[in-house]
């Protein structure tokens, strides 16, 4: 079956049946044919119907051989059909009836990149690319060149044409499939080079650790973070990234914890200011119930990285396990900032308003707690489906409602 492009694409190329009656007079066939063909073509475009409008238009390009307009609409149409050689042959007839008719030789170089004639289409897609003549129409311009700098092995150029169409178009979504498949595919070919050229060297393992990991296969990730370690001991984040490791292998060994304690410490002493390693001690250190200890870390994190979600909550419900309801609001509406679809935060607040005697605000927390706890099982995907890892970026410990029951009115 044809695929048929976007309907807003045929109005955009050419499509002038407004105008093509007049143009039509004086041709080989009589004018009262040449309206009737028009305005089935017309009629059967109004209705979204491409294939309906191809056979008029047909009669017209056979039976007024010289009209550039006709020969466009015609290219339009099966274009939207996907029928690129037969579209690029329309165009380069419209061409040649006139070499300035706005767009043609745009929609012939789109067809030649369909096609496969990459360095056909290439300057006249980059110069439409600058300076595209409408919104729609800059997209696909986008898109297509950047297929066409992919195939011609420019890979740097592809990317930049991508970053552009993510800032035009931030939320489209092929626009957003197409910019992390290409950046996948580029990620790919630089490890690959990476292997070939620094087979035992410390990035290597690195990057293998990476991978190992968003595949959940921990084992074999802790090895090559070790082996990073042992090449480089000095190099900035692989403790934290090994300690992370850990606990997603065995998150509720206490052994694990002790092993990922000591590779956070080590990463402070690397640096100081790591606000996500001071967030993970301060979290294994009120999972322990050492309260004041965990304080101190938790500050430091929140001193150094106030837009850290995760340790702003933590801070605020070890501040509530002190009694310190008063202390821990703050840290909690500074959460629901950051996140306001957080149903920890909105749990721990409705408890730090009951602890205040603040029933109007518990309610209504309450209530928002519900919205989002429950939230979190109406949007799971059908199938269990979950979101992909992104390489190279472990998650800090979740805060999680843990086994603290809510709070009762």
């Amino acid at each position: 079956m044809t695929r048929m492009l976007p309907w807003s694409f045929v109005y955009w190329a050419f499509l002038l049946f407004s105008c093509l009656s007049p143009s039509l007079a004086g041709q080989e066939a009589d004018e009262a044919t040449l309206k009737r063909y028009s305005l089935q073509a017309e009629e059967a475009l109004a209705r979204k119907d491409v294939d309906a409008a191809v056979i008029p238009l047909e009669k017209l390009a056979r039976l007024t051989p010289n009209n550039p307009e006709v020969f466009a609409n015609l290219g339009a149409v099966y274009y939207t059909q996907g029928r690129y050689a037969q579209a690029a042959d329309a165009f380069q007839r419209a061409l040649h009836l006139n070499p300035k008719l706005p767009n043609g030789l745009l929609m012939l170089a789109i067809c030649d990149a369909k096609l496969g004639h990459f360095r056909e289409a290439l300057p006249t897609l980059e110069s439409a690319f600058r300076h595209p003549p409408g919104v729609e129409m800059g997209r696909t311009i986008g898109l297509t060149l950047a297929v066409v700098y992919t195939s011609l092995d420019q890979p740097t150029k592809a990317l930049e044409v991508i970053e552009a169409l993510l800032n035009r178009f931030p939320n489209d979504p092929e626009v957003l499939y197409r910019a992390s498949r290409l950046h996948g595919d580029r990620a790919l070919q630089t490890m690959r080079r990476l292997v070939e050229v620094a087979p035992d060297s410390s990035w290597k393992h690195l990057s293998y650790a990476e991978v190992l990991e968003t595949q959940k296969r921990y084992d074999l990730a802790i090895i090559e973070y070790r082996k990073v370690i042992r090449a480089d001991p000095e190099m900035p984040g692989v403790h934290y990234e090994l300690g992370r490791t850990l606990l997603l292998k065995s998150p509720d060994r206490e052994e694990a914890r002790d092993e990922a304690l000591k590779e956070f410490q080590q990463d402070l002493a690397l640096d100081p200011r790591n606000s996500a390693a001071e967030y993970e001690i301060g979290e294994i250190c009120r999972r322990r119930g050492q309260l004041e200890l965990a304080i101190d870390h938790l500050s430091r994190a929140v001193d150094i990285d106030p837009e850290t979600e995760e340790a702003q909550i933590a801070l605020a419900r070890t501040l509530m396990q002190l009694h310190k309801p008063d202390k821990a609001l703050p840290h909690l509406h500074d959460a629901i900032r950051l996140n306001p679809k957080n149903a920890v935060s909105h749990f721990l607040l409705a408890g730090a308003y009951k602890s205040l005697g603040d029933a109007t605000d518990y309610q209504n927390e309450m209530v928002l707690f519900q919205k989002y706890h429950l939230r979190r099982y109406t949007d799971k995907p059908a199938g269990g489906d979950e979101e992909p890892s992104v390489l190279g970026d472990t998650e800090s410990t979740k805060q999680t409602l843990d086994s603290e029951p809510p709070p009762q009115p």
